[in-house]
């Protein structure tokens, strides 16, 4: 199903990025540049507002390699 999908995805793309850069991304940081892409097609119940944990800068262009290679984003 659609959870199955999602949740499939970040595995990829966690594994892929420690491959590629040797650390460890948290799901909220490939949610945040997802949606920065408009690639999120709805909010976690459990998050209020902004992300409590934003992708940190020096991260995010690496994760958006990773997303694009795998044709997320």
């Amino acid at each position: 199903g659609l959870f199955n999908e999602l949740f499939m995805g970040y595995v990829e793309v966690k594994e892929a990025y420690k491959k590629k850069y040797g650390s460890t991304l948290k799901n909220s940081w490939i949610a945040h540049v997802k949606s920065d892409h408009g690639k999120t097609t709805r909010r976690s119940p459990s998050r209020k507002g902004d992300y409590k944990f934003p992708c940190p800068a020096n991260v995010k262009p690496k994760l958006e390699k990773i997303l694009k290679e795998l044709k997320i984003i």
